[in-house]
């Protein structure tokens, strides 16, 4: 297998060049298209290599048509114009594996979903760092080193964001947490930022006041957890490395996250 140009829907909405790359998987986890978002320069400047945003939840980060709920996150239209700022990135879709998202995103299992299992994050990181990352940089001209590396994700995306940041600082330098699903594993993530070291890149967290319409307490939680681990990192000396962000309105929805993306990447790529 290899690159092909992505197979565009009549409804699809991508900009720019979309690759993907099928059958990708390890022992853990199904084959699954992986999605390459290549920046504007990229065909014109063969010389050139690009930092990497990896994104979770990949089916929906580039094309409304293969979001069941018929939206994205626009990341292509808003690293376009990024790149006009004169920053460009590579940006990598990593579809979750459906029936299997909680567990693969999950640092451990949760009794209020028993069905689900969970615990599957060093396996998913795993995955990430031992196949796709190696495939991504023998195959596109990346800078691979850990400053060049940033991991973003929404929900239990954003939750294992943060902790593959903390687990794997030897791979990943950045990271953009979004609505975390801190609530979902109740005290990992804290308890692993109390032992772990800072991270030495840059944070972007942030969290909307509606995360969870039909379950006020669901949206408490989103809301309490995301400003405690705002405090703890604030805490552990991120400083101005961390970019908070809290959106009362803000609602547990692509849009939402489309709407926060132009700020968060420009922070995490350093566009001044």
């Amino acid at each position: 297998m290899t690159w092909r140009p992505y197979a565009a829907r009549p409804e699809s909405t991508v900009t720019g060049t979309l690759l993907e790359w099928e059958g990708v998987e390890d022992a853990n986890h199904a084959p699954r298209t992986l999605l390459a978002w290549l920046p504007p320069s990229y065909e014109r400047e063969p010389e050139r290599r690009y930092p990497v945003v990896y994104f979770h939840d990949g089916q929906n980060v580039f094309d409304a048509a293969t979001n069941p709920f018929g939206s994205e996150w626009e990341a292509d239209e808003t690293l376009t114009r990024v790149a006009a700022r004169g920053v460009e990135a590579i940006a990598i879709g990593i579809p979750h594996g459906g029936e299997r998202r909680f567990h693969e995103y999950s640092t451990s299992p949760n009794p209020q979903f028993p069905e689900e299992g969970g615990g599957g994050a060093d396996a998913y990181l795993a995955f990430l760092t031992k196949t796709v990352k190696p495939l991504m940089d023998g195959s596109l001209r990346t800078l691979p080193d850990v400053e060049h590396t940033t991991l973003i994700g929404s929900s239990m995306g954003g939750l294992i964001s943060l902790y593959a940041l903390l687990t794997r600082p030897d791979v990943f330098g950045s990271a953009g947490v979004m609505s975390p699903a801190f609530w979902a594993c109740p005290g990992d993530a804290e308890r692993l930022v109390r032992v772990s070291p800072p991270p030495t890149g840059r944070v972007w967290l942030d969290v909307g006041g509606r995360e969870s319409t039909e379950r006020p307490e669901r949206s408490r939680a989103y809301w309490d957890d995301a400003h405690a681990m705002r405090d703890l990192l604030l805490e552990k000396g991120m400083g101005e490395r961390l970019h908070f962000v809290a959106d009362p309105e803000g609602e547990h929805h692509e849009r939402a996250w489309a709407g926060r993306l132009p700020g968060a990447l420009e922070f995490l790529l350093g566009v001044s």
